[in-house]
């Protein structure tokens, strides 16, 4: 085959190219903290600058394609008249194509928010996504009042501060953007309770992921109840709802309970806390617990009654110290990927392998189990134990079929069912052996092992 070099291709096939990279890194800065590929890069110069610096050819291109200058990422940390003429140069090299602009604030820089957004206001009709991190100083002076006007393309708003978000003295919600279109909204736990609710009202109609960040401290009972009321005002059921460590005390808790509110949406992940499991309400469908270290709590908390998937990912537990006995859950599915074998030992418990020689299947309705590694992680599963847990819950649904209960263990059996899929992505090689047993005793058994 004829072999050309990278610099033998067409301008508009390399121009093709960049859009097709700046895509990808778009998409990445609306749904999640940027990677950090995707960030500042060497030099301190973000796409598309260092893709003028590989030669000249590349430098024409990018010169002369204004999609390529439609992501604004800027750093404030340069004397106040430098950054204007930066920040203008990059606008006008846009065009009129939509923009997406990441503002990322210098602690010791209070003045740059007030002086970025006033260049940016005329270009409202023309944002997309929008990212303002360590904006506080802003929050709490006037200067979000820049941002105030018509905004029809803006689908993704961020407004987060990791380190001040505690700090913040002035909680009067200053955000006035019209912006129907937004379907990302991410924001502190600050932010979020003091929205006013007619902004929620006209902003969120089309709303697809919504994320919390609650910082490192426990959530305050006000907050609690404001959360939950703010959440409520948001005119459409969520389809995913993220919580970045929500951490509710017992007095939130109740505190939401007395308010008469729930936290609702189609999807719940949770990061790194679960203690919102207690405030989700009964129609939610799926929740997803990531970077956790304490499944073990879940032998203490509920699962909404009609959620119907549980998926656990890269999480870890402590040793279950007592056989569960209260917190029984319907659903039918639970998903564990790039977990540690303690947390898989808990849920096989709670899935009704035994327990200090006793048996109970609190998840008596779970039919499917998937056990994943992706990446370079190596699953570690407790081979005796997955096999304690598929002969309890079949011997458990005999007995059912018998007598409807376990009278030696006086555990309640009616309705368990037993295994029905289960399927392993990279877990260790299995012996004929024992991927026999699983056949004989599973109906839709895969097992991928890692080579």
């Amino acid at each position: 085959m004829s072999r050309c070099s990278f610099s033998s291709l067409p301008a508009e096939m390399v121009s093709s190219i960049l859009k097709a990279g700046l895509e990808g890194i778009v998409q990445d800065d609306m749904m999640r903290t940027p990677e950090p590929e995707h960030q500042i890069l060497a030099g301190g110069l973000p796409f598309p600058h260092t893709m003028a610096l590989v030669c000249r050819l590349w430098r024409d291109i990018v010169s002369s394609t204004p999609e390529l200058w439609t992501r604004i990422f800027w750093m404030i940390s340069v004397p106040e008249e430098e950054g204007c003429h930066l920040i203008n140069s990059q606008l006008e090299k846009s065009g009129n194509y939509p923009i997406h602009l990441t503002i990322i604030n210098s602690w010791s820089h209070q003045r740059g928010i007030r002086v970025i957004l006033h260049h940016i206001a005329p270009h409202l009709q023309r944002l997309k996504s929008l990212r303002m991190a360590n904006f506080y100083e802003a929050y709490d002076q006037p200067h979000l009042d820049t941002l105030t006007g018509y905004a029809p393309q803006l689908e993704s708003l961020q407004l987060t501060d990791g380190k001040h978000i505690h700090h913040c003295t002035n909680f009067k919600s200053r955000l006035k953007l019209d912006c129907p279109a937004l379907r990302i909204f991410h924001a502190d736990i600050i932010v979020a309770c003091n929205l006013d609710h007619r902004w929620l009202k006209n902003n969120l109609t089309h709303v697809e992921f919504m994320t919390i960040s609650c910082g490192s401290n426990w959530i305050r009972n006000s907050q609690a109840v404001m959360l939950s009321r703010a959440l409520d005002a948001v005119p459409r059921r969520i389809p995913c709802l993220t919580f970045d460590n929500l951490q509710l005390s017992d007095y939130s808790l109740a505190s939401i309970n007395q308010a008469g509110t729930k936290i609702g949406a189609e999807q719940v992940i949770l990061h790194i806390s679960i203690d919102a499991l207690a405030a989700i309400d009964d129609d939610c469908q799926t929740i997803v617990i990531k970077k956790c270290n304490s499944v073990h709590d879940l032998q203490s908390i509920s699962l909404p009654s009609s959620s119907r998937s549980l998926e656990l990912d890269g999480c870890d537990s402590k040793e279950l110290r007592r056989v569960p006995d209260t917190r029984t859950w319907d659903g039918d599915t639970v998903t564990i990927t790039n977990s540690h074998s303690s947390c898989i030992e808990i849920i096989l418990h709670l899935l009704g392998a035994p327990f200090n020689d006793h048996s109970c299947s609190l998840w008596r309705r779970v039919t499917t189990l998937k056990l994943v590694a992706n990446g370079d992680f190596v699953l570690n599963l407790p081979l005796p134990l997955l096999k304690a847990m598929i002969s309890s819950r079949q011997g458990a649904a005999e007995q059912n079929n018998l007598s409807g209960k376990n009278v030696e263990d006086n555990v309640e059996l009616k309705g368990v069912r037993p295994l029905m899929v289960f399927h392993v992505h990279g877990g260790q090689p299995l012996s004929c052996e024992e991927s026999v047993w699983f056949e004989k005793r599973v109906r839709d058994f895969v097992w991928d092992y890692r080579r």
